[in-house]
């Protein structure tokens, strides 16, 4: 002879106890399934919509967080001279590769932050919201990414700035003195003629 517990409470209708604060009747198998089969299309677009808004946000931060290091970089700079040192070119190697290598790699910096386009309101079944949903795309980040490159820019334009001060650029007419072509004087000397074998001109 077996014995059995039964820790189950039975549900009575005629029950005059109310449930406790809080407290929610255990739903069956069935109903669980059937909440979960069939979603929301209104709390599916509202939460598409939330996540467009905090991917936009974070698309922004970071294509303005160039431009908010600048302050810094130019402090950094001025403290380090005028002179050729090691400290200084190796900030400005940084500050002339960095904004090359993250323009060229953009698309995979924004990959994470593409948005996805939200459904429209009319869908009410699944099908309809599956069928609405594409893929992610990079069509509303353009504006942030062009703000991006043009931060780059700016921190490209700094460390050409650096430079120019310190006298690496060849931007004076002194560095280009081997292209030079100089035109014969107008002067006309009797010892350069003989010197380079010609006849003296008769006056």
């Amino acid at each position: 002879m077996t014995l059995r517990l039964d820790y189950t409470v039975p549900q009575n209708k005629n029950n005059s106890i109310p449930n406790p604060p809080g407290y929610l009747p255990p739903a069956s198998a069935k109903q669980l399934s059937s909440r979960n089969t069939q979603p929301d299309s209104d709390a599916i677009i509202k939460q598409n919509r939330k996540s467009t808004e905090l991917k936009l946000r974070r698309a922004w931060d970071l294509a303005l967080a160039p431009a908010k290091s600048l302050p810094m970089q130019a402090i950094m700079l001025y403290f380090s001279g005028s002179g050729v040192q090691i400290f200084s070119l190796g900030m400005i190697f940084m500050l002339l590769t960095g904004p090359i290598t993250a323009v060229f790699n953009i698309f995979r910096a924004f990959e994470s932050l593409r948005p996805t386009p939200t459904p429209s309101s009319s869908s009410s079944s699944r099908k309809s919201i599956d069928t609405t949903i594409s893929e992610p795309s990079y069509g509303p980040l353009v504006l942030p990414m062009i703000a991006y490159v043009a931060c780059q820019g700016l921190v490209l334009a700094l460390g050409l700035w650096k430079c120019s001060t310190m006298g690496i650029l060849p931007t004076g007419s002194g560095d280009w003195l081997h292209f030079e072509t100089r035109s014969d004087p107008p002067e006309w000397s009797s010892i350069r003629n003989i010197a380079l074998g010609q006849s003296i001109p008769h006056l």
